[in-house]
């Protein structure tokens, strides 16, 4: 049988937070994940990422490209760093929409 990738839930309490870390990271095509306990390098993962006002959550397939971890990260947050893979076409838009209003 076929073993499912782990999935990661993210929250976000408001919009800005979520779009200053798409677009930080925007030339990966990713995101850093804040994390105590951060995948190993190369682990693939889907990655529910939940943004406030009750919209439905963006998932995208994601895998781990480096790490922070706790033990070295002091003063700056433990993590990972995560590509994207693909998003579908309705989260795509909603990114967009979202980056477009905000700019």
């Amino acid at each position: 049988p076929a073993v499912s990738a782990p999935q990661v839930r993210v929250e976000y309490s408001n919009v800005e937070d979520f779009l200053v870390d798409y677009t930080s990271n925007e030339t990966i095509g990713g995101m850093f994940i804040k994390t105590e306990y951060p995948m190993a390098v190369g682990t693939e993962f889907t990655l529910r990422i939940q943004l406030p006002g009750g919209r439905r959550p963006i998932e995208a397939s994601a895998e781990v490209r480096w790490t922070l971890p706790r033990d070295v990260a002091a003063p700056m947050n433990p993590g990972m760093g995560v590509r994207f893979g693909a998003l579908s076409t309705v989260d795509k838009s909603v990114v967009e929409s979202l980056l477009s209003n905000w700019r």
